[in-house]
């Protein structure tokens, strides 16, 4: 034998018989760490419960969103037409920001007639608003600027069909504010 070399003795396994470990060590399935595991029954038994529970919760719910949104949407409905009104007050004030504001007034005249719909007021209900004494790009920019963030807090309690719109008129509002941001005043 070499110096170098370490001696290796050779490895002893335990000898198990073919019949397993005897009874003692062998754990029971209601002994186990952690206790019985279920059955493949009870697992598929307890998912199509869950999964049946999920949209009836989601059915539960709809209603009450719906109800809560359409006021909001109204709401919203309202400072469409009030920001439109503004931006006829703008351009009375300075006619120079017809072509740029003009736009803006038609878009949110249509997201007044779309929210209206939406939120379940007929036309007849539609009271006019009051025209703001006077108004200038900063305010109109205001306006849509805090137009799209009242959008944006609609969205959670809108219904599925009614995020769209809100969505566009977030959208819409947050693009104008943007703009009218640059431009000079």
């Amino acid at each position: 034998m070499n110096d170098r070399e370490p001696s290796v003795s050779p490895r002893v396994s335990p000898r198990v018989s073919p019949a397993g470990p005897p009874p003692s060590v062998t754990p029971s399935p209601v002994t186990r760490r952690g206790g019985a595991r279920p059955t493949r029954r009870q697992v598929l038994a307890t998912t199509a419960a869950v999964a049946a529970m999920v949209p009836l919760a989601g059915c539960s719910s709809a209603t009450t969103r719906t109800e809560d949104a359409s006021d909001a949407l109204l709401a919203l409905a309202d400072a469409a037409r009030s920001d439109a009104a503004l931006v006829v007050a703008a351009v009375t004030g300075d006619p120079s920001l017809a072509g740029r504001l003009e736009p803006l007034r038609a878009a949110r005249m249509e997201h007044a007639a779309a929210l209206d719909q939406a939120g379940g007021r007929t036309p007849g209900q539609i009271a006019a608003p009051a025209t703001p004494p006077s108004g200038d790009l900063a305010a109109v920019r205001d306006a849509v600027a805090g137009s799209a963030r009242s959008a944006g807090e609609v969205v959670p309690r809108a219904s599925a069909l009614q995020v769209g719109l809100v969505a566009e008129v977030a959208a819409c509002c947050a693009t104008y504010a943007a703009v009218l941001a640059g431009a000079p005043a």
